[in-house]
């Protein structure tokens, strides 16, 4: 018959031998999940060397409200192309870039009030279409790629917005899909 003392010593041994080794899986886990680092690039002017810096700020703010830090480390880059872009995130040791290019912007107005002169009101519509590509770093290949289109009644700037918003919602859902990339 064993002892109590026996018994007792032989129940903690186990709870801390079971302690350490659940202390191991959570540091691989932890290693395995470490964020991942997400470079954004300047968003192009139809695909010109002119930067709109305000798109990728937009896209940044939209990309910290949309995942989870721990999903994905933004870092900002100066590059506008692709290739330049994929260049600099290599340097910066990111896993994907993403590209931004407004290929489209114009406005149109609208005229609203009497049918005189007097008290009319011209509304303009701004549209934007900005395209955008998700590369992986480590061997160049596409993850995603597309087009967002946005239109609003005040500004440019709004619609850049807008569809920012958009490619953001997209790239961390692909980013969350594909996972590590390296």
């Amino acid at each position: 018959m064993p002892s109590k003392l026996g018994f007792a010593l032989e129940t903690i041994l186990r709870h801390l031998w079971l302690a350490a080794v659940l202390g191991c899986l959570g540091q691989i886990t932890w290693a395995q999940s470490a964020p991942l680092q997400l470079c954004v690039a300047n968003m192009q002017i139809s695909g010109s060397r002119i930067a709109n810096p305000a798109g990728r700020e937009l896209l940044l703010k939209f990309l910290g409200k949309e995942k989870d830090a721990s999903v994905a480390q933004d870092v900002p880059i100066d590059a506008l192309q692709p290739d330049e872009a994929l260049q600099q995130a290599k340097a910066k040791n990111c896993d994907y870039v993403i590209t931004t290019n407004q290929i489209e912007s114009h406005s149109d107005s609208t005229i609203s009030g009497a049918e005189t002169n007097i008290n009319r009101l011209s509304t303009p519509t701004f549209y934007v279409t900005t395209t955008y590509k998700l590369t992986k770093v480590s061997d160049g290949s596409e993850v995603l790629s597309g087009n967002a289109k946005a239109s609003d009644r005040g500004s440019e700037q709004n619609a850049v917005g807008f569809t920012m918003h958009k490619i953001a919602n997209k790239v961390t859902e692909a980013i969350k899909k594909a996972g590590p990339a390296k």
